[in-house]
């Protein structure tokens, strides 16, 4: 398992990956394009790192929370089905972590829903 900053290749496995969820519509799909598109442009400060095992394999997304200090948001934490419950989302927080601490971030925030289709996510984060 290879734990990596985002690249361009990147893009539309992620964006498939995304859209056979079923959780994200085309406006979602779209933002996550524009915010990918900006990170690549060199002119963000955000953070994106793929997990590659024979292909994507999952990915971790945050961002500076806004008027605040040293705060970051993690906006995305998606593993493919097929590598789910096998430590791809432990590894791509451990990476996130890593790079925060670099950064001397003070707080990192972890919002999920509380859909059912939710569940299994809650239990990683308690």
């Amino acid at each position: 398992m290879i734990i990596r900053p985002v690249k361009p290749s990147d893009v539309e496995p992620l964006l498939d990956m995304l859209l056979a969820s079923g959780q994200f519509n085309q406006d979602g799909l779209h933002h996550v394009q524009k915010t990918l598109t900006h990170y690549f442009s060199g002119q963000s400060a955000d953070l994106w790192f793929s997990a590659e095992h024979l292909g994507l394999a999952g990915i971790a997304y945050c961002a500076p929370e806004v008027m605040t200090n040293d705060v970051w948001n993690l906006l995305m934490h998606w593993i493919s089905p097929s590598h789910q419950r096998q430590g791809v989302g432990h590894l791509l927080i451990n990476e996130i972590e890593k790079e925060l601490t670099i950064k001397q971030a003070r707080l990192l925030l972890v919002e999920t829903s509380s859909y059912v289709d939710f569940s299994a996510a809650r239990a990683f984060y308690t």
